[in-house]
């Protein structure tokens, strides 16, 4: 598989992304539907975070927090950004095609281990983060629902 190749899904799921964007409010977007749940602003924040975490760490971007690591540090630390909705998906946007374009500058070897995580290779590792971000596009879709919006076809 070619570094074009393994970046393919996750290209795909950072589409997907945008569709769970489109039409929300921006007065939604810091909303928690439940004091438990992160809102749809955080959780972008933390797929964004984990992308160049794992890909282009020194990336920096105003979604990055503490909080934005992990659920168990972000649902007692409620962030709201002066970001709307276009702007958060953006910046998301544009983390992810830093990340892409450093693969392709970097060429890592995708079956040598991740220099951040030994029991991880750079293949899997791009793999893993198609799934982070589908896995929380999904939840932002729940989090549209739970808050009653009518949300693209999903």
């Amino acid at each position: 598989m070619t570094h074009e190749e393994a970046l393919i899904p996750i290209d795909h799921a950072i589409w997907e992304m945008s569709e769970a964007f489109d039409g929300l409010q921006d007065g939604d977007l810091w909303v928690r539907p439940h004091p438990r749940l992160l809102s749809i602003g955080e959780l972008a924040a933390h797929v964004a975070y984990g992308e160049a975490r794992w890909i282009h760490p020194t990336l920096e971007s105003p979604l990055f927090s503490n909080s934005a690591a992990y659920y168990l540090t972000a649902v007692d630390q409620p962030v709201v950004l002066e970001l709307g909705a276009e702007a958060v998906y953006a910046e998301v946007k544009r983390i992810h095609e830093a990340c892409r374009a450093q693969v392709l500058a970097t060429l890592p070897d995708l079956a040598s281990v991740h220099p951040g995580r030994d029991d991880w290779t750079w293949g899997y590792t791009l793999e893993y983060m198609a799934f982070h971000v589908a896995y929380h596009t999904g939840q932002i879709y729940s989090a549209r629902h739970l808050m009653g919006h009518e949300t693209a076809n999903n």
